[in-house]
């Protein structure tokens, strides 16, 4: 295949050929919003996923919805919300879990305090989804992997006072979300 205009792409059916010049064209944009999304890690497999998906759906792509940039964005876009929807369904199975575990057969006199640490943890989970996905790695890495600043910071690639002085922040912003029933930026 020739040099083709960006215009000259859109306007084709995708074939194998032209998802290449896709892939060529924008890789490197989607792959820069996926890992803003969801870290860089998962941003390559988000990107590879979204070209195996537009290779499979290539007969639904239709020229006159948009062009060919907004069809593969559509479609990360739609990876990257299963990709959180996966993750809080697993977040609220392991809480289910712990709680199951220490179910210690409850009176009734401990039930209305059940239900409040319920609502709570309910709200809590609710604002680990909102936070950033840097964010939310971060106190992953810190409350589930029990790592030290030192260590989030050499996994991140950050420095070691940015882990404590952005880990800091996740917990008053997630204090501040469970007391009011939501996280707000």
């Amino acid at each position: 295949m020739g040099v083709m205009s960006d215009a000259d792409v859109s306007s084709l059916r995708p074939g194998g050929e032209v998802v290449a010049v896709w892939f060529d064209l924008h890789a490197g944009s989607l792959g820069a919003y996926a890992a803003r999304r969801v870290g860089s890690t998962l941003a390559r497999d988000i990107v590879a996923e979204t070209f195996r998906v537009a290779w499979e759906q290539r007969d639904q792509y239709d020229v006159q919805l948009g062009g060919e940039r907004a069809w593969l964005f559509g479609i990360a876009t739609n990876l990257i919300r299963r990709h959180w929807r996966a993750e809080e369904r697993r977040l609220r199975v392991q809480a289910r879990a712990v709680r199951i575990e220490n179910d210690d057969g409850d009176s009734l006199l401990q039930v209305d305090d059940r239900v409040d640490a319920s609502r709570r943890f309910d709200r809590l989970i609710d604002a680990v989804g909102l936070l950033d996905p840097e964010d939310r790695d971060l106190l992953v890495l810190v409350a589930w992997e029990q790592m030290t600043s030192r260590q989030v910071a050499e996994v991140l690639g950050i420095p070691a006072g940015t882990v404590r002085s952005r880990l800091k922040r996740i917990r008053v912003r997630l204090a501040a979300g469970t007391r009011e029933g939501g996280c707000h930026e």
